[in-house]
């Protein structure tokens, strides 16, 4: 998963692998920031890896709240390609062997690059 950021002026959405993955390390920052007069709302999707924090706006911005997520790793990812990233690559090795195929057929002729494939 990429990690998501949504922000409002009185909302911060974070969705990431992080939260996902440490629910112990996300709850106790979450029993923290509770504590702050100017949290409203913290709503915390374990298996999704998502956390909604409502706030004043008026005694707490955005900025400074994002700053202390991310200092406590809340938008890290993991380091594992994405849906997309693998489709791509294997899309392109199936392409490239089809291609280098239609090549070595129109060079020594379909039997010949029948017997060199089944090599």
């Amino acid at each position: 998963m990429n990690t998501y950021i949504h922000k409002t002026e009185q909302r911060l959405r974070v969705r990431s692998d992080y939260i996902h993955q440490n629910p112990l390390a996300v709850a106790e920052l979450i029993k923290n920031l509770e504590e702050i007069d100017a949290i409203t709302q913290i709503k915390h999707k374990r298996y999704a890896g998502s956390v909604a924090i409502s706030f004043d706006n008026k005694e707490l911005d955005c900025e400074s709240l994002l700053e202390t997520l991310e200092s406590h790793g809340w938008t890290q990812g993991a380091d594992k390609p994405s849906f997309i990233e693998n489709a791509v690559s294997k899309g392109t090795k199936t392409f490239a062997k089809g291609m280098a195929m239609m090549a070595l057929k129109r060079l020594v002729g379909p039997s010949v690059s029948r017997v060199i494939m089944s090599l």
